[in-house]
């Protein structure tokens, strides 16, 4: 932080209904005079934030923004099963990469948070002393502190072992003012105060939010602003506050049909979709995602995020969900597709944030650690029932089978939309991977499934609360930063 240059990005909305058709060039010598000349102009330095965040390659074609810490989150978890030789996140697959302190992905994740959060403090510390619209300026000041307050729980939960762990523990700086080149770097702080950043900032954006009405589905609202509370307080094991802020965020969506569900997850019109981002053959370096997590479209350059093949035991018959599962008998033959992500016929696949799957079964967790199995039981057979899937007779589980039941509900559910590493970390849990064996169903081909079993060094097995689960701070951070 100590060197870095202060971007503005201006962005222009080129349609009011179709708020994802941006221009995100970025203009570097822009005087804040000009930007912050009006409320107008300080709304699209928060726009072009959330376009450099969302659409912008971290370095290489392997970091499409946002979604390559989604990427990595899954591809370190137990379900992905990355196929060995294929272009991007075998390395993370491996634990060899977020750990180490030059790789790209390492450097373009540090990079983004920290302007992102840069241009937040800049639209925070100057909205007030703007002219234009007093309601305007309320709102965009409330969706700046939201959106710091998200990176600020994303560098929390990446940086550090699970809050419960160690709250003391130290793990990011944090930078409330807009910085310049000559900004003294500072030192990392605790996890516990990171944590309090975060929950301050999206308490800030929750109350301010009030009954906005967004006009794009990446806008933050309170709905979405409630949604980011239920994970941070499901991390900090508040479980009534993570049960009410979860209702909260999902109240008025409505469940998707069986027939979305199979419908390639690439539309942020559907119905569960709480918060989204667009793509358009104009703007789609988000989409490119999908070239790692689309396993089955001719379209897909790598196809590299296969199923684990015991992932599919977790399912019963009857789950629309196994409908997603199929064989891969052509190009990677042996491996297990699980067909849940798909690009649209143009190239492009919107990106899911947010869904009211994930906030039920929040409300389903937060009960279970509540002693409140009824209520945990009910909101898990909500979901099930949605997906087609059997609802056994959970009411003898004690709570840690229900909790256990639950979490495995989340991996079948929230498969791809990276949570595979985070729900690790926060329940101080080890990576399961088991070898693969036997035959593809009625053919010849060996089935192909893990092939990272222990961490790099030799005889090192996966356990919980490991370093290779914390992201590495870049060198070129620490180098420039004495504070470190």
């Amino acid at each position: 932080m100590k060197k870095q240059v202060y971007i503005i990005l201006i962005i222009a909305f080129t349609s009011l209904f179709y708020s994802c058709d941006l221009d995100i060039d970025p203009t570097d010598a822009v005087s804040d005079s000009i930007v912050f000349e009006n409320a107008s102009n300080a709304e699209k330095v928060l726009n072009g934030t959330w376009g450099y965040m969302m659409d912008n390659f971290l370095r290489t074609y392997q970091n499409p923004g946002w979604t390559s810490l989604l990427l990595v989150s899954d591809a370190m978890g137990n379900d992905v099963a990355i196929q060995p030789g294929k272009y991007g996140y075998l390395a993370h697959y491996s634990f060899t990469n977020i750990t180490a302190t030059n790789s790209t992905t390492a450097v373009g994740i540090w990079t983004l948070t920290y302007k992102v959060i840069d241009n937040a403090n800049h639209v925070i510390t100057k909205i007030d002393g703007v002219p234009g619209d007093d309601a305007l300026k309320k709102r965009i000041k409330a969706q700046a502190y939201a959106l710091r307050g998200y990176i600020y729980l994303n560098l929390g939960t990446f940086y550090a072992h699970a809050y419960a762990y160690d709250p003391q523990a130290l793990c990011v700086p944090i930078y409330t003012e807009p910085t310049t080149n000559t900004t003294k770097g500072q030192a990392r702080r605790t996890v516990e105060e990171v944590y309090k950043q975060a929950e301050d900032d999206l308490l800030k954006a929750y109350n301010a939010l009030g009954e906005y009405s967004r006009d794009a589905k990446h806008k933050i609202d309170k709905q979405v602003a409630a949604g980011i509370l239920a994970r941070l307080y499901l991390q900090k094991e508040q479980w009534a506050d993570a049960q009410r802020y979860a209702q909260e965020a999902h109240k008025g969506y409505s469940w998707m049909s069986q027939t979305d569900y199979v419908g390639g997850f690439n539309d942020r019109s559907n119905s569960e979709w709480i918060w989204g981002h667009g793509q358009t053959p104009e703007q789609s370096t988000a989409s490119y995602s999908f070239h790692f997590k689309d396993v089955s479209s001719p379209a897909s350059y790598y196809y590299s995020f296969m199923a684990d093949p015991h992932f599919r035991d977790f399912f019963d018959d009857k789950d629309i969900r196994t409908q997603l599962f199929e064989w891969d008998v052509t190009r990677y033959k042996g491996g297990l597709m699980y067909k849940k992500f798909r690009f649209r016929a143009n190239n492009t696949a919107d990106i899911v944030l947010m869904r009211k799957a994930e906030m039920v079964l929040i409300e389903a967790e937060a009960y279970a650690e509540q002693d409140e199995s009824v209520k945990a039981i009910a909101k898990l057979n909500e979901l099930r029932q949605q997906r087609g899937a059997a609802t056994p007779d959970l009411s003898g589980f004690s709570k840690e089978q229900l909790v256990e039941e639950i979490l495995a509900e989340r991996r079948k559910e929230l498969f791809g939309e990276g949570f595979g590493l985070y729900d690790i970390k926060r329940r101080q849990k080890s990576v399961e991977r088991k070898e693969a064996t036997g035959l593809v169903p009625g053919t010849d081909i060996p089935v192909k499934g893990h092939t990272v079993l222990k961490f790099p060094k030799e005889k090192e097995y996966f356990s919980k609360n490991s370093p290779y689960y914390i992201f590495a701070i870049p060198e070129s951070e620490t180098t420039n930063n004495d504070n470190l």
